[in-house]
């Protein structure tokens, strides 16, 4: 407890420096998450029913705004890192520079194909044109120019959850307060030097104490060094492995079906340090990118301790499943901690000609005890065993205004898996992509993130076609069609089923001012559902349909204003649930203090958890929160970030939600009485800019 009181001191502290201060400093303000991120995060969280902690994308942007890409030197890899553009754009811009050498103005990017003023200004903030030689670092310059930020993270709920209670006879289910701390040290040199270490306690786990007498739940450190020499990546401690399209390893961040209906493909280099608070998605050991004119040559090796609840089955332990939420707050999550070895290794070879390449993929994962799930029918294809090696070969190119790409994969077990894309430009106004994925039903590979309706890589196979239409300067059009089938059984599903997914949005900007949003989104697949008269649930249709227009409008250069609309239907056996939401979003910088106050207030109404709406919020810096939202309520949160000097900054949050006339809200150990639930968040960052 005397860490945690110090955090808050620490935090309290810097406010109080604020307010006691009595010079101004000039506004530099960390970049939001973009759209296209927020959008990805929200269909994430509505899949898999968590928020991802992966960060660093996020942290990726902020480095580039203080580090900048140099466009006439920038190479594909470089331009990927963004994350903002599609490869047709990035094929484009490479192709233009080709032609017609390099460019002269920041300005000259309106030239290029593809590059529309909405694209301009949301990679303007990370590109500079000039000083165009490419740049000779020594390895002293790899460790001084560098960025030194410290940021610290306090957490806590205001209510009291089920969890924490004891009684005259029994201690609480979770043995640790309900504070949750994150700390993160990082030097960061982009595209050269990284290293590191993260800490982090969920609320609910112990600190210092009972299971977690190390201190903090989750440790995690890392050196990175990138294009040094022969060397163009060189990994120690944590870091991710992305591999091809997904289909064998992808540990990082990958887009799905989205309001960004051109981002299908995955992107990106094969190693990447590892920065963020999860605690599945990342390798810990060695590895290395060895590059020689156009080969390029990856091997890693891993050793790590997963959780995973065990069985004793005539002498012998087997692990039942790997469990990847990090959590251990009882004394049954605290049992299950470290009680798999996973030792992975593996690599990939990549040849590069011109504007094409392509690799091999391979990796292999050794586990003990043996792993052995309880078999029901729609898992019985998962992989048992103590040995998973998959291995795969994946291309990429571009042909004129065509740009292809996939990946062709196989397990351990003979059962393939294919993705094949195409993107292309039909026309100057349009732009189309078609993704045909076959994922066999016993495909099997641990860290596999596919492009698919699932969020997992096996048993479907579709067809997705998107096409973007700029139907004026400033009206644009996207939409998608996904056709998909799920050849066997799947949870909540207990025959082989069918579905399809369709995308409709325009986007208009009126203005620099103003933007104008409005989106239909249907999908229908198919479900177990109980209906009346029958004790046993059948396969049934199930349809949902969202429906949001939003706007957005730039008052002045101190406020911003956004408004969001959204109507959610579920329909399952003619029973319709209908829901919708409201909120309004305004942020305000004042003009002679470095402080911003940004907050949103939101009315919903939805019948059941079926027809529930997700919609990302204004968090503290680099935290990813998305709201889900069902029943009646309300939901507010008021955000205030003091920039004390040029090194300083300092967030304070207060989050609320308000269900009127229920006495209880959530499930399990985290049920809290009354009506209301409330989340207190301080936060500071210490930064060193690089010289």
């Amino acid at each position: 407890m005397a860490t945690i009181r110090s955090a808050i001191c620490g935090v309290t502290g810097c406010l109080l420096l604020l307010l006691c201060g009595r010079k101004a400093w000039a506004r530099q303000q960390e970049e939001a998450l973009p759209p296209a991120m927020e959008n990805n995060l929200e269909n994430e969280a509505a899949g898999t029913e968590t928020v991802s902690e992966d960060d660093a994308q996020w942290q990726t942007l902020n480095a580039l705004a203080r580090h900048k890409i140099r466009l006439n030197t920038a190479d594909e890899a470089t331009l990927q890192s963004l994350g903002l553009l599609t490869a047709l754009q990035i094929s484009s811009f490479l192709r233009y520079r080709a032609l017609l050498g390099d460019l002269l103005s920041i300005y000259e990017l309106q030239a290029v194909p593809g590059f529309e003023p909405d694209v301009i200004r949301r990679i303007l903030p990370y590109v500079t044109v000039g000083d165009d030689l490419a740049p000779h670092y020594t390895l002293r310059d790899y460790v001084h120019k560098g960025d030194h930020s410290f940021l610290l993270r306090y957490a806590r709920a205001g209510e009291k959850a089920k969890g924490y209670l004891h009684t005259d006879s029994t201690l609480p289910a979770y043995r640790g307060s309900p504070e949750k701390l994150f700390m993160r040290y990082r030097y960061n040199f982009p595209r050269y030097m990284s290293w590191g270490i993260v800490m982090e306690k969920d609320a609910g786990e112990a600190f210092f104490k009972g299971a977690q007498k190390q201190g903090f739940d989750f440790y995690s450190a890392h050196v990175f060094i990138r294009n040094y020499r022969g060397i163009k990546a060189l990994a120690l401690g944590d870091y991710t492995v992305n591999m091809g399209q997904g289909l064998l390893n992808w540990q990082g961040q990958a887009y799905g079906k989205g309001a960004s209906v051109m981002q299908t493909k995955r992107e990106g280099e094969v190693l990447r340090p590892y920065t963020s608070p999860g605690e599945f998605y990342f390798f810990r050991g060695a590895a290395v990118t060895l590059q020689q004119q156009r080969w390029e040559l990856t091997a890693f090796a891993s050793f790590r301790k997963q959780d995973a609840s065990t069985d004793t089955l005539m002498d012998e332990v087997t692990a039942a499943s790997i469990i990847s939420s990090g959590y251990h707050r009882t004394v049954t999550e605290a049992a299950k901690r470290g009680q798999v070895q996973q030792l992975s290794v593996g690599g990939n070879i990549r040849y590069h000609a011109n504007r094409w390449q392509v690799g091999g993929n391979v990796t292999s994962h050794h586990v003990a005890p043996v792993l052995q799930k309880k078999t029901a029918p729609y898992n019985q294809f998962d992989f048992n065993g103590n040995r998973l090696t998959a291995a795969s070969i994946d291309y990429s190119g571009s042909w004129k205004n065509v740009h292809l790409f996939g990946e062709a994969a196989v397990g351990s077990n003979g059962k393939p898996a294919v993705v094949q894309g195409l993107l292309t430009s039909v026309a100057p106004a349009v732009d189309m992509a078609v993704v045909y994925r076959y994922y066999d039903r016993a495909y099997q590979s641990l860290y596999a993130k596919g492009f698919g309706d699932g969020y997992r890589t096996v048993n479907e196979q579709g067809l997705y076609t998107a096409v973007t239409l700029k139907i004026s300067p400033r009206l644009k059009a996207d939409a998608y069609a996904d056709i998909f089938h799920f050849p066997w059984l799947k949870y909540r599903s207990n025959a082989p089923s069918y579905g399809k997914d369709f995308f409709l949005q325009g986007s208009y900007v009126p203005g620099k001012t103003m933007t104008l949003l409005l989106r239909y989104n249907y999908r229908q697949a198919a479900e177990n559902v109980l209906l009346p008269g029958n004790p046993v649930k059948v396969l049934t249709a199930v349809t949902s349909m969202h429906i949001r227009s939003q706007w957005t409008i730039k008052v002045n250069r101190q406020l911003d204003l956004k408004t969001r609309l959204e109507y959610s239907s579920y329909e399952a056996a003619g029973d319709m649930q209908q829901g919708w939401m409201i909120y309004q979003d305004a942020s305000y910088r004042f003009v002679h203090l470095p402080v911003v106050i940004s907050g949103r207030l939101s009315r919903f109404q939805t019948s059941s958890y079926d027809s529930r709406i997700y919609a990302t919020e204004s968090s503290v810096l680099y935290e990813n929160a998305v709201s889900q939202l069902y029943g009646e309520g309300w939901q507010y949160y008021l955000n205030v970030k003091w920039k004390v000097n040029r090194r300083l900054s300092c967030w304070a949050r207060c989050h609320q939600s308000r269900y009127p006339g229920q006495t209880a809200i959530g499930s399990g150990n985290d049920v809290v009485a009354g009506k209301k639930k409330t989340l207190f968040q301080l936060q500071l960052q210490y930064l060193i800019a690089g010289k």
